[in-house]
């Protein structure tokens, strides 16, 4: 006979019948058991599940997703290694996604990278269950085109809205550009773009509306300078087809803070309003990663 909890009497006999003591110890092995591990202090100690490394200095690196797990495109989070040290990072894969992934750079002497870069699969890092960001298209008005705008690893909070559906619901056309030093630093962006042309269902989804503009300013490439160069200069109009219209252009930017003070001079002249998540605007800047 059930005891009137709502479980099976044998539930009940198993359980009700221990000592308090008895109980907790019970509970502790179903626990360890089980691999039940509770969020702690807005956390969760997730499992790395695959490590790329790009370069000696870039790498991206996968993660289990906590049930219940929820985050925006374009959002960030903090990430650690158990202890007090934490840095921000973009979350790179989609919302939609059963796994979260990041991206990031290696710092010799850096507190968290210097170690970071050595996870290996089956390792346990910490995320943070608080996502944030301005690089969301409810900071933007309505408009017809996404223009994404990244140097180096600002492109991570980018893959992440153009691999989200709902991106090209908002938008007729989503225009990405990175720029970095070496070809070899726009192999994420690259790999990333081939892989959602290559998803059976997403690819119906962007169609034709995704372009990616990969830049260099150091090895010669298809696509050579800096964006901002490109849209002081005819090139970035003879490329694109386009400049900048705040009739229908929409921006967001993630970078270097010199290209961030550039890109937004540009975007003020050209007629755009910043963006906030008081008032949206034409575009909106991403400073969290900006000393």
């Amino acid at each position: 006979m059930s005891c009137g909890c709502g479980r099976s009497p044998d539930f009940c006999r198993g359980w009700h019948s221990l000592s308090e003591e008895e109980w907790k110890k019970e509970l502790a092995e179903w626990k360890a058991d089980n691999e039940f591990e509770k969020p702690v202090e807005g956390r969760h100690m997730v499992e790395v599940t695959e490590v790329h490394h790009y370069t000696d200095k870039l790498f991206r690196f996968c993660t289990e997703k906590p049930k219940g797990y929820l985050f925006q495109a374009g959002e960030f989070v903090m990430i650690g290694l158990g202890d007090k040290i934490k840095r921000a990072y973009s979350v790179t894969s989609s919302p939609t996604q059963n796994h979260l992934e990041f991206y990031s750079i290696k710092v010799p002497d850096g507190k968290l990278t210097s170690r970071l870069k050595n996870i290996q699969p089956g390792d346990k890092i910490e995320v943070g269950s608080k996502s944030t960001g301005t690089l969301l298209p409810k900071y933007l008005k309505p408009g017809r085109n996404l223009w994404l705008m990244a140097t180096g690893t600002g492109i991570a909070p980018f893959t992440s809205i153009i691999r989200d559906p709902e991106t090209y619901e908002k938008f007729n056309e989503v225009i990405l550009f990175q720029t970095c030093r070496q070809i070899n630093e726009l192999e994420f962006g690259k790999r990333t773009v081939e892989s959602i042309f290559k998803d059976d269902l997403l690819s119906e989804i962007v169609s034709d509306k995704l372009k990616f503009f990969p830049t260099t300013t150091r090895e010669p490439s298809q696509y050579f300078g800096r964006v901002t160069d490109w849209l002081k200069s005819k090139k970035f109009e003879e490329v694109i087809g386009s400049d900048l219209n705040p009739s229908e252009d929409r921006a967001m930017i993630c970078g270097s803070i010199a290209m961030l003070n550039e890109f937004k001079g540009i975007c003020l002249q050209k007629g755009l309003v910043e963006g906030s998540n008081s008032s949206p605007g034409h575009f909106v800047i991403e400073k969290a990663f900006v000393d």
